[in-house]
């Protein structure tokens, strides 16, 4: 320290400035360009790594001191590769405050690097979770968390990056059980928040109202962590209207123009919806249009289990006058590491005009699974049973485990899709109905956000094979479904969706197709 204020004295003097003000005195009067020119030129002048490392960590210290971490990282980092000497508290509340600027990568280095040293130094591994956890690494995050606790099982640092990790992991039970240990033994508002979200994601809107309500925030990391909540709770309890516009075409020259608005109220245990859609389907021999008004509302019945309802009446071809209807019945319910459903409902089919013409309704039953098995792979499987208005019935088998490959912004999935179905017969109705049909399917998917931006893209491709009028196909099938997205404000958010391919089951139909689409909604 003597050596570093010397150059600094000689340096101030140098300068013309004498000793009327040190460049940290300067640096909190205000000067900070100056105070920084300073540093820089004392850490140039500097003969040894250790004086030109205190130098940078000095002036790291300062932009910390006015939370200005994004400065403040490069400077620890430099400090860090000129010199590793600084004592391990040091070391590790600088690796900390890295984090806090946004340079990840190089506070985990460092805080391997203590743990390499100690692997007994407890605070240097709950900052090391707490780091790969923000990193998206929640796997590494809860092997360096869980041997932690093993040394200090009541540690509540601790709990609360393994209730974190959990919840970004989306194992909300999980988390909100360490949660509610962590509020037990005391107030945090961290712990709070967490549980507050948590609830929030696995459908417990009410009470994560009632908490949002409650907390008092005391420091500014958290009134933007309430804000951030305030803002999640009013996406999800409050209404909202949105309209929609698609185009679909296929290789058969089906055509369908489909407008639709609709209205979505949403109360924090259950919620209602409206909706019109105007189809506009045409071929090379046939012009229909429908009418359609469908309603529907869900329900949390209890803490795992949601039922649902809707009804739907369809006006075809306003010419003839035929009006038709619709409706469901569902519900879904926690069960192990997942969800489960089942369902019965009566539908329209309405992808062409000559479906339409041909009013084809299908009465289907149906049953699904999906429960993750390990941190990052989830199985799912659904069957579905289907009776159609022409005397035509199918069996319907889909099973795909799906891996989290990446879990940071983009998050990246790719999984595997095994589909089976068998229809009795033949009917010639305008609906693709295969016997014996098969596929497996690899399917990659991307979700990127950026500010107010959004990207999803899923390609896919596989395999295919089936019968259908005595006759045998084996081929090759791809295709790409994506959407870009733009948020205007909290409140309204825009959408243009696309999507192409030549899979079987991507349509009623079983042809090429493509279609586009786009989306506007408000909330209220």
């Amino acid at each position: 320290m003597k050596v570093m204020a010397g150059v600094i004295a000689a340096l101030l003097l140098i300068s013309g400035i004498g000793y009327a003000a040190s460049p940290a005195e300067m640096f909190r009067a205000g000067n900070v360009e100056e105070a920084v020119k300073f540093y820089q030129l004392a850490i140039a002048s500097a003969s040894s790594a250790q004086v030109k490392a205190e130098f940078h960590k000095e002036l790291a210290d300062l932009f910390a001191e006015k939370e200005q971490f994004a400065k403040a990282a490069p400077e620890y980092v430099a400090a860090l590769a000129l010199y590793r000497g600084f004592p391990v508290e040091q070391r590790v509340q600088m690796a900390v405050r890295i984090s806090w600027g946004d340079r990840l990568d190089d506070a985990i280095r460092e805080l391997r690097a203590v743990l390499a040293d100690d692997p007994t130094n407890v605070v240097a591994r709950i900052d090391l979770a707490r780091t790969l956890s923000w990193k998206g690494a929640q796997d590494d995050a809860l092997r360096e968390v869980t041997m932690a606790l093993a040394a200090q099982p009541e540690n509540r640092d601790a709990l609360l990056v393994k209730a974190n990790a959990l919840r970004w992991k989306g194992d909300y039970a999980e988390a909100i059980a360490i949660y509610r240990q962590l509020l037990a033994g005391g107030e945090s508002f961290d712990a709070e928040v967490g549980l507050a979200y948590a609830l929030l994601r696995s459908g417990h809107k009410g009470e994560a109202v009632k908490i949002a309500r409650s907390l008092k925030p005391a420091y500014p990391y958290q009134e933007r962590d309430l804000k951030g909540l305030l803002v999640e709770i009013d996406k999800i309890t409050t209404s909202t209207v949105d309209t929609r516009y698609s185009y679909y075409n296929d290789t058969d020259n089906n055509q369908l123009n489909r407008y639709g608005v609709s209205y979505n109220f949403h109360q924090p245990a259950w919620n209602l919806a409206a909706e019109y859609l105007h189809d506009d389907a045409r071929d090379d021999y046939r012009h229909l249009s429908e009418n359609s008004l469908l309603t529907g509302g869900y329900l949390k019945a209890t803490d795992r289990i949601s039922v649902g309802a809707g009804a739907g009446i369809h006006q075809v071809d306003e010419g003839t006058g035929t009006t038709l209807f619709s409706w469901r019945l569902n519900s879904d319910f926690e069960i192990g590491r997942g969800v489960a459903g089942v369902g019965v409902h009566k539908d329209l089919f309405n992808d062409t005009a000559e479906l339409l013409e041909n009013k084809i309704r299908v009465l289907a039953v149906d049953g699904y699974l999906s429960q993750r098995l390990a941190n990052q792979l989830t199985l799912y499987g659904r069957y579905t049973y289907r009776s159609f208005s022409d005397a035509n019935h199918a069996n319907d088998i889909t099973i795909g485990p799906t891996v989290s490959l990446w879990e940071k912004n983009p998050t990246i999935r790719a999984g595997y899709r095994f589909r089976y179905l068998d229809f009795d017969r033949q009917s010639g109705d305008g609906y693709f109905d295969p016997e014996n049909f098969m596929s497996h399917q690899l399917i990659v998917s991307l979700d990127w956000t950026k500010d107010r931006f959004g990207l999803f893209l899923e390609p896919y491709g596989g395999f295919q094979s089936f019968d259908r009028y005595d006759d045998h196909t084996d081929n090759l099938f791809g295709g790409i479904t994506g959407s870009i997205s733009y948020r205007l404000t909290n409140r309204f958010r825009g959408e243009v969706n696309g999507e192409f391919g030549n899979y079987a089951l991507g349509t009623a139909t079983g042809f090429k197709y493509f279609l586009v689409g786009t989306h506007l909604a408000y909330s209220f």
